[in-house]
């Protein structure tokens, strides 16, 4: 029995079909593998494999595990299907025919199924069976690929040729700097992938092996169960699959136990283009999952895509705005008043000078072209930075710095400023007169352009 549920496998073509007789012998699904019934689609697959790897028979031995493995197997076939989970979401067992199970006793017909559980390949009465692909083709002239009204998939031994697995998509989170996004960058990405088997190739076979016919379905793939009026209905058979061949265990390869699959690590040289945003998706196609599916003549297998969501770090200096880079520069006071050069960095690294106007006020800004982020896919065409100023005001350190501000205060007319020393209108010219602080006078010689007399 395999380690990995087929159903996981998206079908180009045909879908593996729900086993219609599981439910009459299946507990609650998601206690089985021990998720919440809000578990994603991943982390259901992440613990199915943990528990299919433990109670594989070729692994486990003890007495029971056969029986865990099957319930482990089963339960994942419903949940890894997102309609048949959402019928049990709501409707328990009874959504695949009540508390019978389907074609049990004391079953009528299910919820979902018009024609009383009629299944995913055929009905018929009296011993007889029609195959529901046939009657449809009848009606559309062999148009339409395949009858889906009835169970929801069609059977995936009714059509001719190879069919065609897609396996799953990944995705991971890849985080860089804003310098990186600036410039471009190649990241080795590291994360676990379903992959082919090395060891057999996805045959799933030991060297020299082959494979027998499924003795449940004579290699059919389906197997038919008698329904109440005489009806017949035909599911995809559980042993095998709906492939209509098995592997022994002795002639399974000993890598991924007959798989064709084994999960493992993997590393992608992620080539990250510049100007991209946080946030953005990046699709590397065909790195992604391999089917869960055995490799062979009837079978095809196309692997999943690799999505790469980018993560930008924020940066300590700059904020980003689409292709603009904003920095906040602080500037001194005397600066703002009298104008000047203040030195701004880049996000390269270098160091630019920007002039400052005389009066700048707290909260212009000054633009920079071709100083921001580069354009996606247009590298050579970048946005520019925008430089925000913010005035520093000082506190006074020492008298001088006091009597420098109250004298600019007296020149600017400001009477609410708050003064320790009189105003320099008072201070007197009289060289002679000691009743002026000595710093004060030579204060307002240097404010008066006098000059002390030795």
């Amino acid at each position: 029995m395999p380690a990995f549920a087929r159903a996981s496998a998206r079908q180009f073509g045909a879908k593996r079909l729900f086993h219609a007789s599981m439910l009459r012998r299946m507990e609650d699904p998601y206690k089985i593998l021990g998720v919440d019934k809000t578990a994603s689609a991943k982390d259901i697959k992440k613990k199915y494999y943990q528990l299919a790897k433990k109670y594989h028979p070729d692994v486990n031995k003890e007495d029971g595990a056969d029986k865990k493995f099957q319930q482990i197997q089963d339960s994942y076939e419903l949940l890894s299907d997102e309609t048949k989970r959402a019928q049990y979401d709501q409707f328990g067992s009874a959504a695949f025919g009540g508390a019978g199970g389907p074609g049990g006793p004391g079953n009528a017909s299910g919820p979902f199924n018009p024609f009383g559980n009629a299944g995913g390949f055929g009905f018929g009465g009296q011993g007889g069976s029609i195959n529901l692909d046939d009657l449809f083709s009848a009606f559309t002239g062999g148009a339409g690929g395949g009858f889906r009204g009835f169970g929801g998939a069609e059977s995936a031994r009714a059509r001719p040729g190879p069919q065609l697995y897609k396996g799953d998509d990944i995705e991971i989170v890849q985080s860089i700097t804003l310098e990186d996004a600036s410039t471009g960058t190649t990241k080795n990405v590291k994360y676990s992938v379903v992959d082919e088997c090395g060891t057999c190739h996805g045959s799933g076979l030991k060297a020299g092996k082959t494979s027998e016919t499924c003795s449940a379905c004579n290699g059919s793939g389906s197997t038919v169960h008698l329904m109440q009026g005489g009806f017949q209905m035909a599911s995809t058979c559980h042993t095998c699959g709906g492939s209509g061949v098995v592997i022994p265990r002795s002639s399974q390869c000993s890598s991924c136990h007959g798989e064709g699959v084994v999960q493992e690590m993997k590393t992608y040289n992620l080539d990250i283009p510049a100007g991209v945003a946080d946030g953005m998706r990046l699709r590397v196609g065909g790195e992604g999952d391999s089917p869960v599916v055995r490799k062979s003549a009837d079978v095809r297998t196309q692997r999943g895509d690799l999505y790469v969501r980018v993560h930008v770090k924020e940066n300590p200096n700059f904020i980003r705005n689409k292709s603009e880079l904003i920095y906040s520069a602080e500037i001194p006071m005397t600066t703002a008043v009298l104008g000047g050069k203040v030195p701004i960095p880049t996000l390269g690294g270098a160091r630019i000078n920007i002039n400052i106007s005389p009066g700048t006020q707290h909260g212009d800004h000054i633009t920079i072209p071709d100083q921001g982020m580069p354009m996606l896919n247009r590298p050579n065409v970048k946005g520019d930075m925008r430089v925000n100023l913010k005035v520093r005001i000082p506190r006074a350190q020492d008298a001088t710095q006091t009597m420098l501000f109250e004298a600019l205060a007296d020149s600017l007319g400001d009477k609410q400023a708050k003064r320790i020393y009189p105003p320099i209108s008072e201070v007197r010219e009289d060289e002679h007169d000691q009743s002026q602080p000595g710093l004060l006078k030579r204060l307002f010689n240097k404010l008066t352009n006098h000059h002390d007399k030795k």
